[in-house]
């Protein structure tokens, strides 16, 4: 046996969990996994600071030293244990302010293997669709108010003219947004504008923005206080029937602030745009854990789409990651599991500034944009 000579530490990148292969380390940064015995914690447990194998093994009086010393070879074999100097560099989540579970998760799904050739991905999807429909590519609520959506507004602003002039907006005033702008807003941006055959997969939505795979997994709520015609309230955006479906009634300017994380300016918008992910949608096709990433490239792409359209219509516009999941949930019933919230955007009437006045400044909060 070659001995683990040296002192050894233990990586600071390494994640423990039970998956139904058994106990499972994870050095995430070197992307090796292994199965092992609970007890191996306690090993690695023992390097916390520079120690020799031997002098670890000597820690265990009833267990074979040998043993205990090949055990610690393995796990520096594997990059389990390091070399003290290896640990400084290389602990990720220090260099990444301590957010270990974004360093976990980001290092743990690079580079997944693709299935690329196209008869072995019908096979795939094939066999799966005999245990495992698809799901639904709309949503709706069926019984419930729902109100068609006129046709929109006209656009005559060009696509460079709306860039240069995209900014992110705190102030809104208080006049009502047109129902016809608010419907171009919604259906431009999330509105269905065409349909795909995607072979075994059957038929796929298109709209404005792209969707990985054309799964298009992100819904839009909508909270109104002032779009002229409509009543305040919640409502949801069914797709297939270009309408609103309303959920409930009521002025909920408190809540829309509550769930932008206490953002009082977020309370000034005419409307609040409330995006949420069904996550099998994803997951039914893409079964990497990687494919995590698409609900916000989705919600990205999506939220590009929003603010320029309402920069086109005139409308001054934000968007904001920083939401309260849970208070959301609960506010719409998602269980946060199989559909969850991923993002927030709004818009309103613009600001009336009286001549030699200025808008108040707003410092934005650490996650908007």
């Amino acid at each position: 046996m070659r001995r683990a000579g040296g002192r050894l530490v233990r990586s600071p990148n390494i994640a423990a969990y039970w998956s139904p292969r058994g106990f499972v380390l994870e050095e995430f940064v070197r992307r090796c996994r292994i199965t092992a015995a609970p007890a191996t914690i306690q090993v690695l447990n023992e390097f916390e600071r520079p120690a020799t194998a031997s002098t670890v093994a000597r820690r265990f009086p009833s267990l074979d030293a040998s043993s205990v010393e090949r055990q610690v070879l393995r796990l520096a074999d594997l990059g389990f244990l390091v070399r003290g100097s290896a640990r400084r560099m290389g602990d990720v989540a220090e260099r990444w302010h301590g957010l270990f579970p974004a360093a976990f998760y980001h290092f743990s799904t690079r580079e997944p293997t693709y299935v690329l050739d196209p008869e072995m991905q019908t096979q795939i999807f094939a066999e799966r669709l005999k245990t495992a429909p698809q799901p639904s590519i709309y949503k709706n609520y069926g019984r419930t108010a729902r109100i068609a959506l006129p046709k929109g507004m006209p656009l005559d602003a060009t696509l460079s003219e709306v860039l240069s002039r995209r900014r992110t907006s705190r102030e809104f005033g208080r006049v009502e947004v047109p129902l016809e702008t608010f419907a171009e807003l919604v259906r431009g941006t999330w509105g269905q504008t065409g349909t795909v055959h995607a072979g075994p997969l059957g038929t796929l939505l298109l709209k404005t923005s792209p969707s990985a795979g054309a799964r298009n997994p992100v819904e839009c709520y909508v909270l109104v206080r002032r779009v002229r015609g409509l009543r305040a309230g919640l409502y949801h955006y069914d797709v297939r029937a270009d309408c609103l479906e309303r959920l409930r009634s009521g002025e909920f300017r408190h809540e829309m602030i509550a769930m932008a994380s206490g953002q009082r300016w977020v309370g000034g918008a005419a409307f609040l745009c409330i995006m949420t992910a069904i996550a099998d949608r994803v997951y039914w096709k893409y079964r990497s854990s990687d494919s995590y990433r698409l609900f916000f490239l989705d919600a990205g792409h999506l939220a590009q789409t929003f603010v320029l359209l309402a920069t086109a219509l005139n409308l001054p516009c934000f968007t904001t990651a920083a939401v309260q999941e849970g208070r959301i949930e609960e506010f719409l019933g998602l269980d946060g599991t199989s559909e969850f919230p991923i993002y927030l955007c709004g818009a309103g009437s613009a600001r009336t500034v009286r001549p030699g006045t200025l808008a108040r400044a707003r410092s934005p909060v650490h996650h908007d944009r």
